[in-house]
């Protein structure tokens, strides 16, 4: 007898489509709530560390690197089966402390990358489906002519460090699919094309030297009462990147209720709607290969602490598929419809 779509994890159904599904955790997450690792053993054939690749997660020091933390993540999931994303490799955020002495000479940032990248890359070959190797590099509204993100990575090396980061995590890790990561792609918005043509002239010149880039990630943090969502501008720029022989992933998915009056069912039905036409446009282009939550859980939410996310009447958000007693929410069934409607790969 056939399981019925509301007992089918979302893994299983975006499986049956040919999508890669997944969420970020955290040691802990997994640590302190049995309920979170019932849902990804659920509901997730992907795991994302969200906290242990990055560089304050595990860089105590200039010379040192503590591994306990991403090792436990990889394990975890290896222990059940499911594929691990690596993030990120290159961010000009959540840098450790010991990291603004950090030498600004091209010389002494090329060492620090270089060392960084084959040592963590390295670590794990063979052991991760992809890699985010720079994460947020364009800004386009940091002026330049190219569109990039002033970081201390470009002011010390040039435009030539995203260069160098993917050959890097290509030596490191021959295996894993390499994955330039943005946010700010799917709105059609100035702001939002100025970001889309950026990323696409970044890509194509990337192809054009032979760079090892192999995927774009659309992080995709979405807000219920945005204006500007419009199927067909997303579905062109996912043409378009796919036209330069890459895939695309849906890397960080999830949608604040920001700007939404305090009526819970109000808002369950919004963020919902949300997800559902956002999958919808994203999934029915066939270069889309992977998605992946930025949360899958109200109890532990980014949002509540971020002052570009969190509600300005105080309350919780209730951004993600399940509540914050791990109790399936309107979001849950429009992902799962919406893995449900696409085509197949």
């Amino acid at each position: 007898m056939l399981a019925r779509a509301d007992e089918l994890g979302l893994a299983t159904l975006a499986q049956a489509r040919g999508i890669v599904f997944g969420t970020t955790l955290t040691r802990g997450q997994v640590e302190e709530s049995g309920e979170m690792r019932r849902i990804a053993a659920a509901d997730a054939a992907m795991i994302v560390p969200g906290l242990e690749l990055k560089w304050a997660g595990h860089r105590p020091s200039p010379e040192g690197f503590d591994f306990q933390d991403a090792d436990f993540m990889l394990r975890f999931a290896e222990e059940r089966g499911q594929a691990v994303r690596g993030h990120a490799l290159v961010w000009h955020e959540a840098l450790p402390p010991w990291f603004a002495r950090a030498p600004r000479d091209a010389a002494g940032m090329r060492a620090l990358l270089e060392r960084h990248i084959r040592t963590v890359a390295g670590r794990y070959a063979g052991r991760m489906q992809s890699w985010d190797v720079v994460n947020e590099p364009v800004e386009p509204w940091d002026r330049r002519a190219d569109g990039l993100r002033d970081t201390p990575f470009l002011r010390a090396l040039g435009p030539g460090y995203i260069d160098l980061a993917f050959h890097l995590a290509r030596e490191a890790d021959p295996a894993a699919r390499l994955v330039l990561n943005e946010y700010g792609l799917e709105l059609a918005t100035p702001e939002q094309e100025a970001r889309r043509v950026a990323v696409l002239a970044l890509l194509r010149g990337m192809v054009r030297r032979g760079v090892p880039v192999q995927a774009l990630g659309i992080q995709a943090h979405l807000g219920a009462a945005a204006r500007g969502f419009e199927p067909s501008v997303l579905r062109d720029f996912i043409r378009a990147v796919a036209g330069l022989g890459l895939e695309v992933y849906v890397t960080e998915l999830d949608v604040t209720d920001r700007g939404l009056p305090p009526d819970v069912a109000a808002r369950d039905a919004a963020v919902a709607r949300s997800y559902r036409a956002f999958l919808d446009a994203a999934l029915a282009e066939p270069a889309l290969r992977l998605v992946t939550l930025w949360g899958i859980s109200d109890r532990y939410t980014w949002m509540n602490d971020s002052r570009f996310a969190r509600r300005e009447d105080g309350l919780p958000v209730r951004a993600h598929p399940y509540d914050d007693s791990f109790g399936r929410k309107p979001a849950w069934y429009a992902i799962a419809e919406a893995f449900r409607a696409a085509p197949m790969r």
